[in-house]
């Protein structure tokens, strides 16, 4: 869930999104996230949360399927990117029998409740290839941690951000092994938690 006034309404326009997105530097980051993390060239990537799936702007040769609620973020996929692009939520039904390298959940779990988070992990875990991986990236809430990376935190769209431990408990249930890193950015300040999670 995530919280709804005319501001925060503003950010369902893919434009308004995507440059708040690259002033916060949240795009040049999510880019050297990827960077080292979609490893194989022509790889089969599931994108759960996609928004305007601006990852395409530099990974061209990924056979891609994004999932959004919001027609407007899809609508502009559609217009700009080569994929497969669903406005809904992401079930199995949807891509049927196919299998994943790579499960991407970025900037989505502090907008899902603990119960949606794992239904949604049940599934990725039925999808993905045999030594397939998931991604997960959210903003987190720290007890040292910059005041204004906390209020700027404290302030994002989505309900449910949580702190480390909450972010690993979820993740614990489902997934055997998990990498998981906090990074502190500078400019703007915010804090992120990333987690490489695999069966």
């Amino acid at each position: 869930m995530q919280r709804n006034n005319f501001l925060y309404n503003l950010l369902s326009h893919h434009f308004i999104y995507s440059t708040l997105q690259k002033v916060m530097s949240a795009t040049t980051f999510r880019k050297k996230i990827l960077n080292n993390f979609i490893k194989k060239k022509n790889s089969c990537v599931l994108d759960i949360g996609c928004g305007p799936a601006e990852i395409l702007q530099d990974f061209k040769n990924l056979n891609y399927y994004g999932f959004d609620v919001n027609s407007n973020y899809i609508n502009h996929a559609k217009k700009k990117y080569k994929g497969n692009f669903f406005c809904k939520k992401f079930e199995i039904k949807h891509v049927k029998k196919k299998k994943f390298d790579y499960v991407l959940m970025l900037g989505l779990i502090h907008h899902l409740s603990s119960k949606e988070t794992d239904h949604l992990l049940v599934q990725i875990k039925k999808i993905l290839k045999k030594n397939g991986k998931l991604l997960t990236l959210d903003n987190v809430l720290l007890k040292k941690q910059n005041l204004i990376a906390k209020t700027l935190i404290k302030l994002d769209r989505g309900k449910h951000v949580r702190n480390k431990n909450e972010y690993v408990e979820l993740l614990k249930k489902r997934f055997k092994f998990i990498k998981l890193k906090i990074y502190n950015q500078k400019f703007i300040p915010y804090t992120y938690i990333v987690s490489h999670c695999s069966i």
